[in-house]
Order: structure tokens, then C-alpha cells, then sequence
């Protein structure tokens, strides 16, 4: 089943191709021939003219002028797979026909066991053909606690943060994350954002919750932007029903979210009330406040 931990490189190599040098020379020490320009390829310069369909997950190709002369494949692999070990080399023999350059093959996983498992050269059965897959792992990916490291490369931050968000050094590299996007636009601290909560799960995606809903410098419309479409659409069917139960329901979620201690007494005058607009301005409010006591300032 494909997950967000899958499509989260895909989409940052997606949004851009720069990235892929990152990753291959950053990362994995090597050296691209020089070029002019890189352009994401067609998945389906990986699939051959049979009935078997293989697509490789991402594709840059490196240009001079106008002729292609290296060209990077990423395959994301959350675990082993078996299958895998006998179409890589058609992946690289059909983008090396098409394109009529050099390719290589780079492995990115965020599953130790899969790392190792695809580390394990492969051997074709032809006498000196044996083809090393090129691994990106937990071991290649850099633990990032310095913001301004983060800031040389924010994709590669992010792959720190899904690397080692778990680990014991896990709080100060989603601490780092989180101030390398801090000083971002609204549509690209969204973006990040988005990227790093739907990559996370468990604590650590309450505790980047809770990091982004406690930011005081943060202006509210970011945090609407990002978190706000859900509870717009309760407020919506709420007043579709003509009730304000459901608004005071909503506010109680998103304040149980935010880990805001809800006591018996706020709990019953959210619920008793009955005025629309005055639980959509303690809806405001429950996006910035520490304590039930604000809420209702």
C-alpha cells in the first residue's frame, strides 16, 4: 500500500529536480557530467515494449544543450522486494536505450532492513554484470539539529526529520525542521508543512502539531491555511443544520488536538452556548492559546 513516507520524496524530487543532485552528490558522493539544465523524465522511459509494465518511481535527466547525458532514477522502497532485484536493470537498460546516455540507480528508504536488503548487489548471471544499487539511507541521510544546515537544503531536512524524527535525537531535528521553514511564505511554509505532518505519525506528528499551534509569532492565517479546512467544513454542516452543537463540538476537537486541558466548567459553557459567531471567535482563539482560561479573553 502506498504511503505518505513513499510519496513524500517523489513529490520533493517533483517539485524540484535540483534535489536529485542533491541527493546523488550530497549524499552519495558522486560527480554528474558537466550539463546545461535538468528536466524531470517520464516514468515510462523505464517501461519496456512488453506486456509487463515497469514504471521507476522518479527520473532526472541532465542535458547539455540538447542532448541528454546522464539521467537519475529514484526508486522509494519502504521494505524488500523481491521482484524489485529483476526489473531494476530494465529500468536502467530501458532509460539508457531511450535516452542514449549514462543512468544509475539511486534507493531511497527510510526501513533499515531495507536499506540492507538493497544494498545487496545483484547478480545478473552474466559474467561481470552485476549490478550495486546506489542506497540512500538512514545512515546516508544526515541527522540535521542545526536550523541553518536546514536551511541549506530544506527537502534533504525533511528527509532527517522522517530518518530520525524517531530516534533519540528525534525532538531536535524536527526542533531544527521547524525553524528552517519558520521564516518561509505562507505557501511554502504550508507546503513543508504539509509535508512533514502527513509523512509523520504518532507522537511525533502531535508533537510537530503542537509546535506549529504554540508558534505566538506565528500569524493565525498560516495555521488556518494549513489546519483550518476540516474545521471550516464542521462550522459548515453545523449551520447547514441550523445548530450550533456542531460548532461547539468542533472547537472542543481541535482543542483536545491541541492537548488544551478542557475543565468541567469550560467543557458546559462551550456546549450551552447557542450563538454561532461567538464559538467561531473562540475558534480563532483556540488556535494560539495555552491554557482553557484564554480562550474565552
Amino acid at each position: 500500500m502506498t504511503t505518505y513516507e513513499h510519496e513524500a520524496p517523489l513529490r520533493l524530487l517533483q517539485d524540484n529536480p535540483k534535489l536529485a543532485e542533491a541527493l546523488y552528490c550530497g549524499l552519495l558522493g558522486h560527480r554528474l557530467p558537466d550539463y546545461t539544465r535538468v528536466e524531470p523524465g517520464s516514468e515510462a522511459m523505464t517501461r519496456g515494449d512488453d506486456a509487463v509494465i515497469r514504471n521507476c518511481d522518479n527520473i532526472a535527466v541532465y542535458y547539455s544543450q540538447d542532448k541528454a547525458v546522464f539521467a537519475l532514477l529514484f526508486e522509494v522502497q519502504r521494505g524488500p522486494d523481491g521482484d524489485k532485484r529483476y526489473s531494476w536493470l530494465d529500468y536502467i537498460s530501458s532509460a539508457r536505450s531511450r535516452l542514449r546516455c549514462p543512468v544509475a540507480l539511486v534507493v531511497i528508504t527510510f526501513d533499515r532492513a531495507a536499506a540492507a536488503w538493497a544494498d545487496t548487489p545483484i547478480d545478473t548471471g552474466h559474467p561481470g554484470l552485476v549490478l550495486h544499487p546506489l542506497v540512500i539511507g538512514t545512515t546516508e541521510i544526515p541527522v540535521i539539529t542545526d536550523a541553518t544546515e536546514g536551511r541549506r537544503n530544506v527537502s534533504v531536512a525533511l528527509f532527517s526529520l522522517i530518518a530520525h524524527g524517531r530516534s533519540e535525537r528525534g525532538p531536535e531535528v524536527m526542533r531544527a525542521y521547524y525553524e528552517t521553514i519558520r521564516g518561509f511564505d505562507q505557501t511554502l511554509w504550508s507546503r513543508y508543512a504539509e509535508y512533514a505532518l502527513n509523512a509523520l505519525q504518532g507522537e511525533q506528528f502531535m508533537s510537530l502539531q503542537e509546535m506549529i499551534m504554540s508558534d505566538t509569532a506565528l500569524p493565525n492565517t498560516y495555521r488556518l491555511g494549513l489546519f483550518g479546512e476540516k474545521y471550516r467544513e464542521g462550522l459548515a454542516e453545523g449551520k447547514a443544520e441550523g445548530k450550533a452543537e456542531g460548532e461547539a463540538k468542533m472547537l472542543l476537537r481541535i482543542l483536545e488536538a491541541r492537548g488544551i486541558a478542557i475543565d468541567p466548567a469550560s467543557r458546559a459553557r462551550i456546549l450551552e452556548c447557542d450563538s454561532t459567531d461567538q464559538l467561531e471567535r473562540w475558534a480563532d482563539n483556540a488556535l494560539g492559546i495555552e491554557r482553557i482560561v484564554d480562550l474565552f479573553d
